[in-house]
């Protein structure tokens, strides 16, 4: 049986695509087959609940919002505080930036007169200050928006972390200062005018 020349068009066409089917390559398959497995085990391996060694090792009781004793100072508020509000400039170490943010760690404003500290809360400053042997010309913003029991809070944070051993400040210091400094609207004009002024 012969089969019919084909015309010139039939000649410049192409044959139909044959439908079939592309398997995964072996290696690929079992690739993914080793991923699952591993991924199963890691989950089952993985510790949960109170365990601690994973994650960013708070525990339970690290979560649980801080009992307030009445009468006392918020001193569990006053690290959040510092997180929020100090720890950008003077560091989570309380060391500071060299010759640009004074150390809290072992300085003499710190552990020293409390209501000088108080004074530097509540008003700032700007000018000189020699902290630790180190002069340091920067501002430092005031906080006086802050409540008395959260400036109470941080600065007795302040005075008991990083090897400082000072004593706690209690909320009625800070509303003593705020009212005997009301008159004040500027930043002290450095480490002289602190130490007179107090």
């Amino acid at each position: 049986m012969t089969h019919p020349e084909q015309t010139p068009q039939q000649k410049r066409e192409h044959a139909d695509p044959d439908e079939g089917s592309r398997p995964l390559p072996w290696f690929l398959t079992m690739f993914l087959g080793a991923m699952a497995m591993w991924g199963a085990f890691y989950i089952y391996a993985t510790p949960s609940g109170e365990e601690s060694s994973y994650g960013d090792q708070r525990t339970v009781a690290a979560l649980r919002p801080p009992v307030k004793v009445a009468g006392a100072a918020a001193a569990g508020d006053g690290k959040q505080v510092y997180g929020s509000k100090c720890a950008a400039c003077h560091q989570a170490t309380g060391l500071g930036v060299s010759g640009v943010f004074p150390p809290l760690a072992g300085s003499e404003w710190v552990v020293g007169d409390e209501k000088i500290l108080t004074h530097i809360l509540l008003h700032g400053v700007a000018g000189e200050m020699a902290v630790k042997g180190a002069v340091y010309k920067g501002v430092m913003p005031a906080w006086k928006t802050m409540s008395d029991d959260e400036l109470a809070a941080v600065m007795s944070y302040i005075r008991s972390d990083w090897g400082n051993q000072a004593a706690p400040i209690k909320p009625d210091t800070v509303k003593a200062q705020r009212e005997a400094t009301k008159a004040r609207n500027e930043p002290y004009k450095g480490g002289q005018e602190l130490q007179s002024g107090s």
